[in-house]
């Protein structure tokens, strides 16, 4: 017998080689695509009975990662050459052989296609500026020498749209759904609102003095006993303000109490307050504590740079969460949860703890997993009543809600997708509809009659498209393309067509603005990587168009609500930060190009100077929220400075750092001795037992320094230090422009 014919080598060297499977896809195969290594053939011909494995030649083009989109194209019209080549040495290759056993080998694509992906990929790394990383980049090797310290510390990629502030591992992460991340595209605001703050030196010497004060005012920890907790109750008339406005608002946004059996309690509580029970009792502080500073009779008075009652209610905040603490995870109830829902909800109206908002929103969607709110109850027990059925319905929906704004707020990615879970929506039906002795629920009502729930209905309808928009947005591997936004833009409108058209005044209050701003969110959110870049395309015409009209939108809205639900929302979200900050970049924008799509620019800065107008109220009302205002005002400067070039631009500035030392000396001219330390009984229960009184330490009484806010200082203001305002956020005027 003759010498046994060895079978011909169909799979790539590298994977022969390597002894794996390979795809024999041409002109590389996805293993070889995926190591960014050679991927040879060996070309056969007809004629030829080779034996031995060829080794990849040294002129085969490298697919190496720190390649530009133009070395991509290159590479790609290389590959397709020696596909052609090949091809032609192997015109058989592709038909079944009645003398071989192997499968026929794919298709090859035709240069039209290739082309066609490569602009497609061009397309895509122009939408969301990134670029391959190069071995460097991702190793650190450019340092300089000695020192282990970055070459250049301010070079900051023009394509990144996400923040890394801080430095080893003190470090905060703010990705691209984050509302300032526009100023990254906007440089020119940057450099003013830096200009803007070296104007105003003397708040360096106010932080200085406010940090001392928090440290000598710090409050002794109350034990949450029941006597603590009942003194630590509002007088009726302010308890019954502030419960009203909850459940006006926040309780037809969010569902987390059942309002027949809360204002039965509520009422026996002031009939006989030693029957209440402690869960009760804490659920009541945190439902004050979520409106203490939107009702329209909070006072003017500062301790520190948090006003008076974002103090009581931090107080009130701090003894639940101390409570809460305290109770058993394993005996859980219903009443305990809502408890962990209301602190979330308080924590974020009162702009408490702000860097861990994410976490701790996160952290509560792992606790209702754990006791399992995402499957549906009807399928895995019958142990479950139909009242505490509903209940967890909306309670897992209204933690979704929570989880999903903190994470378009921070930048990140949600934890969960539309698939992990299986909990129907909740019934659009009344509180007075059913309750605890209920056998059977009642029949929903239609979505166009109002409920408390009715918001919560219409927003997981359209939740899975939201979490694969923020999955797009904030991915680091992935990203959203042009034609993926139009797309999703049409989805969104058709939503947004089909919303009901409430007009009981139950809904007015804040639920049916609401469920508007949710989508025209979005709006904004895909469109801006688009609408804010800095070369005109004409592609990119429409995105502007509808950048620039969810952002008007979103402002007439804010401008047309009653002013307590625009300050909640204001807390809640930061859309209205979002839309100022869009609009100005589209004035700014347009005022360099001969474009005027924008239409009236003075309707649209009126816009802002009212949102702005709602934020100075917010701080006035919280001693908190100086980061999207002060950014607004200088992003409204700068708007004024291109709409009348006769006024120097510089003037622009200094009216902003007037105006806003003004308000720093309000703030300064309103502050208030603490009750403890000027030796009066504490307005929030400090009769209390504390921790302090058990070890015989006292704090004794200070006073608050005297201090002229307009007195110059001696050494040179860091601009990027804390000050009073909370600009404990990414510091984005450091991130443009000249240091």
């Amino acid at each position: 017998m003759g010498q046994k014919r060895r079978r011909l080598a169909l799979s790539c060297v590298s994977c022969r080689q390597r002894k794996v499977r390979c795809d024999r896809t041409l002109p590389t195969c996805v293993r070889c695509q995926r190591g960014g290594i050679a991927c040879d053939y060996v070309p056969y011909t007809s004629q030829q009975n080779s034996t031995t494995v060829p080794t990849p030649s040294e002129e085969s083009p490298q697919l190496a990662r720190e390649g530009s989109a133009l070395s991509w194209t290159e590479y790609a019209n290389e590959w397709h050459a020696r596909s052609k080549q090949h091809e032609i040495a192997r015109p058989n290759e592709d038909k079944p052989s009645p003398t071989a056993a192997h499968p026929a080998r794919p298709p090859t694509r035709t240069f039209q296609e290739l082309q066609e992906r490569i602009g497609s990929l061009e397309t895509y790394v122009r939408a969301t500026g990134s670029r391959p990383v190069s071995l460097d980049s991702r190793l650190d090797t450019k340092r300089a020498a000695g020192n282990g310290v970055a070459t250049d510390k301010k070079a900051v990629p023009d394509h990144n749209r996400a923040l890394l502030r801080g430095k080893a591992f003190k470090t905060q992460y703010y990705g691209p759904s984050q509302a300032a991340s526009i100023l990254l595209q906007f440089e020119e605001l940057s450099r003013f609102v830096k200009d803007i703050l070296q104007r105003i030196p003397h708040l360096q010497k106010a932080r200085e003095i406010f940090k001392r004060q928090r440290r000598e005012a710090q409050p002794a920890l109350v034990l949450p006993d029941f006597q603590t907790l009942v003194s630590l109750i509002p007088d009726r008339s302010t308890a019954d303000a502030r419960v009203q406005e909850y459940f006006e608002t926040l309780e037809t946004t969010y569902r987390v109490l059942h309002a027949p059996t809360f204002f039965q309690r509520y009422k026996e509580f002031w009939t006989s307050s030693n029957d209440a029970s402690p869960a009760f009792l804490v659920q009541l502080l945190l439902v004050c504590a979520c409106v203490n500073c939107v009702v329209p009779d909070v006072s003017m008075a500062y301790v520190g740079p948090s006003s008076r009652d974002r103090d009581t209610a931090t107080k009130w905040i701090d003894v639940c969460d101390l409570w809460l603490s305290m109770q058993s995870q394993k005996h859980m109830t219903l009443e305990v949860f809502q408890v962990q829902v209301l602190i979330v909800i308080a924590k974020r109206m009162n702009c408490i703890k702000l860097k861990r908002e994410w976490t701790e929103a996160g952290h509560l969607l792992r606790r209702a997993m754990s006791i399992g709110l995402h499957r549906e109850p009807t399928y895995l027990s019958t142990r479950i009543s139909v009242f505490d059925q509903e209940m967890r319905r909306r309670l897992w929906f209204t933690i979704l809600e929570l989880e999903v704004q903190t994470c378009l707020d921070r930048g990140m990615t949600p934890s969960l997708g539309p698939f992990d879970w299986d909990c129907v929506a909740p019934l659009n039906i009344h509180d007075e509809d059913f309750d605890q002795t209920s056998e059977k629920m009642p029949p929903p009502r239609p979505i166009t009659t109002f409920t408390r729930t009715s918001f919560l209905c219409l927003a997981q309808q359209h939740l899975p498209l939201r979490l694969e928009i923020l999955s797009k947005i904030n991915s680091i591997r992935a990203c959203l393309e042009s034609d993926s936004a139009i797309e999703i833009d049409q989805g969104l409108r058709q939503i947004l067509d089909a919303l009901p058209r409430w007009t009981d005044a139950a809904a007015k209050a804040m639920s049916r603005d609401l469920s508007e701003l949710l989508l025209y969110e979005y709006l904004m959110l895909i469109h801006q990587p688009f609408a804010a870049q800095a070369e005109a395309h004409p592609r990119h015409f429409y995105p502007r168009v509808a950048y620039r009209s969810a952002a008007v939108t979103t402002l007439k809205t804010y401008v047309g609500m009653r002013p307590s639900s625009a300050l909640s929302l204001t807390n809640l979200r930061s859309d209205s930060f979002r839309a100022s900050l869009a609009l100005c970049h589209d004035i700014v924008a347009e005022a360099t190009t001969s474009d005027n799509i924008l239409g009236d620019k003075n309707l649209s800065a009126s816009l802002i100077e009212q949102v702005v107008g709602i934020l100075e109220t917010r701080i006035r009302h919280l001693g908190q929220g100086f980061y999207p205002f002060w950014l607004s005002c200088s992003a409204l400067a700068l708007v004024r400075s291109k709409m009348s070039p006769g006024k120097p631009a510089e003037e622009h500035a200094q009216d902003i750092a007037n105006h806003v030392a003004k308000l720093h000396g309000e703030m300064m001219d309103n502050q208030t001795i603490p009750a403890k330390l000027a030796g009066q009984e504490d307005a929030t229960g400090s009769t209390a037992p504390t921790l302090v009184e058990a070890t015989g330490e006292p704090t004794p009484p200070q006073v608050l320094p005297e201090l002229d806010p307009f007195a110059p200082i001696g050494e040179h203001f860091n601009v990027f230090a804390d000050t009073l305002f909370d600009f404990d956020m990414p510091d984005i005027w450091g991130l443009g422009g000249n240091a």
